[in-house]
């Protein structure tokens, strides 16, 4: 991504900050190199169902609506650390960052798809509220624009429920039943690009692409910031 003259002039009045620890860094990088380094990337091959490569894998084949998940980093060392703050800052020069590296992930995984849109993991009005902003929104604008595709908010979230990180795996899918609807009927016959911060069981995208495909869409594949993975024993 190139950087323009007026954000390198932008920035000497307001420097830009790692995405991750917040220390000032180089106009356009994203990273100080120690976050950078930091970042654990997923590397290949990877499961489609869970994001995760096959090593980390533990989905155990569960189908989903989505056609298969992907992401750059696992949420953990310095991914975790740059979504949080990411999500608590809604920092536009990191949403900006973060999508264009899940712009090069979806490039590099579905470069054979032709997408019709890109829609999000939406909030209720009172999570939006709280929050000032979706952070899946953020960065499913920034995506959308990086890969020149059209965003559509046609998703709802109906109901505030409890965090998915707060519940057990089990819970997790029971917890969002009628939870989301689509609000335009036009998503029929579509392919969509359906984004959100992180995936964990995925039962969440999974949600949002079984309404989706009950309205018609013909395919959805799911790309996410960062993927979690169980630590293993």
């Amino acid at each position: 991504m190139g950087v323009t003259f007026g954000r390198r002039l932008a920035a000497i009045f307001f420097p830009e900050r790692c995405a991750a620890c917040g220390e000032v860094i180089t106009v356009g990088t994203g990273l100080c190199p120690a976050c950078r380094d930091g970042m654990p990337r997923i590397g290949v091959p990877v499961c489609p169902l869970c994001g995760l490569e096959k090593e980390w894998c533990d989905c155990k084949r569960r189908r989903r609506h989505y056609e298969r998940v992907v992401a750059p980093w696992y949420y953990d060392g310095k991914g975790r650390d740059a979504v949080l703050r990411m999500k608590a800052r809604g920092d536009s020069v990191a949403t900006a960052f973060f999508a264009e590296e899940l712009a090069d992930t979806v490039r590099q995984y579905y470069e054979e798809i032709a997408f019709d849109g890109v829609v999000f993991v939406p909030a209720t009005r009172r999570e939006r509220r709280r929050r000032g902003y979706n952070p899946g929104e953020m960065v499913a604008r920034a995506t959308a624009n990086a890969l020149g595709l059209p965003l559509w908010s046609c998703l709802v979230k109906l109901v505030d429920t409890p965090s998915q990180k707060t519940l057990s795996a089990e819970r997790r899918t029971g917890n969002l039943l009628g939870v989301f609807d689509v609000t335009d009927e036009a998503v029929a016959g579509k392919t969509l690009l359906l984004v959100d911060d992180v995936v964990t069981t995925g039962a969440t995208l999974d949600e949002c692409a079984k309404m989706l495909k009950i309205y018609g869409a013909e395919a959805v594949y799911a790309a996410t910031v960062a993927a979690t993975r169980k630590q293993k024993e």
